[in-house]
C-alpha cells in the first residue's frame, strides 16, 4: 500500500456529486455514499490522496477489464520468500499460497499502515474481533479505503465480516461496504454454522463485485471453524455451496459445459481455536493435546473437499520457539498455513511451512528419476538411491508427494533443482 497524508473523511464526501462529465463516484460503495450524508470524520487524516483519480480513471465498471500488467509486475518474489502470483491465469484462488495469514485491526489506521510491508501471504483486515461495537462503522471505511489504496501485486488482501450466523444484519453492512472494492480478493467467514452463513456471501458478490474484481478472478472465500457444531457439519456445508456455484462438490472443479469460474468459492477452513473451546468446554493446554482431535479432523476435512487447512492463532506471540514448534506441529497434521496476531510471528510461520531445501531436492530427485525410469523401462516403481546409502522404493503415492513438495516449493520462490543439474549428480 501507498499512504499519503490529506484524505478526510469530508473530502471523501466530495465524490457523491461529482462533476458531470465524469463517473467520480461510480466505483463507491452504497454505503459509502449513505454515509456521507451526514459524514463522521475518522480520527486523524487517512493518508492517501489518489484514490479519486485512480479509480475514476481506471476502475470505472464501465471501462472494461483491467490492463494487463506489466513485465516487470509479474511472477514477484519478495526477498522474504512472500511469491506471489499476478496476471490473468496466475492468481488462480483455489491454488495461491496462504503460509501465513495476518490479522490487522481494521480500525487502528496506525497498524493497517504498518502492514503494507508485511510478508506475510495473506492480510486480513479484520472488522469482528478486534473492533470495538462503537467503531464497526468507520472500521469499515477506514478498510474500504485501505484496500483501494494498496499497492499491487502484493499480498492476497482478505476481510473478516462479523459472522452472518450471530448478527445477519452487521455481517451485510461490512459486506455492502467491501465488496464494491475492485481490490478485495478473500473474505474470511467467522463462527460458520450453516450454509446460509455462506450462500449469503455469494449473493452479495454476485450483486456487488465490480466488473473488474471479478474479471480477476473468483472471490477467495474462508470459512472459520469455531463450534463442535461447525466441524460436524462442514462437509455438509461445502458440498451445498459448491453445488450451488456450479462446482464438483468433492473437487471444487466446474461440472458441465461451463468454464467461467464462480463468481466465489471456498477455498480454506481455518481453525478458531479459543472460540472452539469456548463452544466446546476444552480447556487450551500448552501441550495442545486437548486440541488435536479437532485440528486434525479439521484438517481432515479441507483435505477431502481440496481445500488448504489453516492453523489457529498461537497466543504467546512473544515464545518464537513455542510458535515454530505449534507451526511444525500443524505441518505435520496436514495445515499449509497459520494465522497470526503480531507481525513479528511472520517470518517464523511461512519458514515453517516452506518445505526444506533438502525435501525440494529429495522430491526434485524422485520427479527427474520416475519421469526416466517411466519411459526407458515402464516401470510404475523404482529405487531412490538416499544420501546415506540406503534405497527407497518409489511408486505413485510418493511421486505425489513429491509433485507436492515441489509445488509448494515454487509458490515460495524457493529454488528447484533443474533437470540438467539433476544430471549431473546422477552422472557424477
Amino acid at each position: 500500500m501507498t499512504f499519503k497524508r490529506g484524505l478526510h473523511w469530508s473530502f471523501v464526501s466530495t465524490l457523491v456529486k461529482p462533476p458531470a462529465t465524469t463517473a467520480a463516484a461510480a466505483w463507491l460503495p452504497r454505503a459509502v455514499v449513505a454515509a456521507t450524508r451526514s459524514p463522521l470524520p475518522l480520527s486523524r487524516p487517512f493518508s492517501t490522496t489518489r484514490i479519486v483519480a485512480q479509480h475514476a480513471a481506471q476502475h470505472s465498471d464501465s471501462a472494461g477489464p483491467a490492463s494487463a500488467p506489466s513485465s516487470s509486475q509479474e511472477g514477484t518474489t519478495s526477498a522474504t520468500g512472500s511469491s506471489q502470483p499476478s496476471g490473468p491465469g496466475q492468481d488462480d484462488a483455489l491454488s495461491r499460497s496462504r503460509r501465513c495469514m495476518l490479522y490487522v485491526p481494521g480500525s487502528s489506521e496506525k497498524m493497517i499502515k504498518k502492514s503494507q510491508s508485511s510478508p506475510a501471504d495473506t492480510i486480513i483486515f479484520d472488522l469482528e474481533d478486534s473492533v470495538a461495537a462503537h467503531k464497526k462503522g468507520s472500521a469499515r471505511e477506514t478498510v474500504f479505503l485501505a484496500l483501494e489504496a494498496a499497492a499491487r501485486p502484493g499480498p492476497e488482501l482478505a476481510v473478516r465480516i462479523n459472522p452472518p450466523s450471530a448478527d445477519r444484519s452487521l455481517a451485510e453492512d461490512d459486506l455492502d461496504m467491501v465488496l464494491p472494492s475492485h481490490q478485495l480478493q478473500a473474505i474470511v467467514v467467522p463462527k460458520v454454522e450453516h450454509e446460509n452463513d455462506v450462500r449469503l456471501i455469494v449473493e452479495k458478490a454476485r450483486a456487488l463485485r465490480p466488473s473488474s474484481a471479478v474479471d480477476k478472478g473468483s472471490l477467495a472465500l474462508v470459512l472459520s471453524v469455531e463450534s463442535a457444531a461447525s466441524l460436524l457439519r462442514m462437509p455438509r456445508i461445502i458440498e451445498s455451496i459448491r453445488e450451488g456455484l456450479g462446482q464438483d462438490s468433492l473437487t471444487g472443479s466446474l461440472v458441465g459445459a461451463s468454464t467461467k469460474q464462480p463468481v466465489a468459492q471456498i477455498v480454506a477452513l481455518l481453525f478458531a481455536s479459543e472460540d472452539y473451546c469456548a463452544s466446546t468446554g476444552i480447556l487450551r493446554t500448552r501441550d495442545r493435546k486437548s486440541l488435536l482431535f479437532p485440528r486434525a479432523h479439521m484438517a481432515t476435512i479441507a483435505k477431502a473437499y481440496n481445500l488448504a487447512a489453516i492453523d489457529m492463532v498461537c497466543i504467546d506471540y512473544k515464545d518464537e520457539a513455542y510458535l515454530v514448534d505449534e507451526a511444525e506441529e500443524a505441518k505435520q497434521l496436514g495445515y499449509d498455513g497459520k494465522q497470526a496476531i503480531h507481525p513479528v510471528q511472520v517470518g517464523a510461520i511461512q519458514h515453517t511451512f516452506n518445505p526444506t531445501p533438502e525435501a525440494v531436492h529429495r522430491a526434485a530427485r524422485i520427479l527427474h528419476l520416475y519421469e526416466h525410469a517411466s519411459a526407458s523401462e515402464n516401470r510404475g516403481a523404482y529405487g531412490l538411491k538416499e544420501s546415506d546409502g540406503g534405497m527407497t522404493m518409489i511408486d505413485r503415492p510418493m511421486l505425489l508427494q513429491a509433485s507436492a513438495v515441489v509445488g509448494k516449493a515454487r509458490k515460495a520462490g524457493m529454488k528447484v533443482p533443474e533437470a540438467s543439474e539433476l544430471e549431473q549428480e546422477q552422472q557424477a
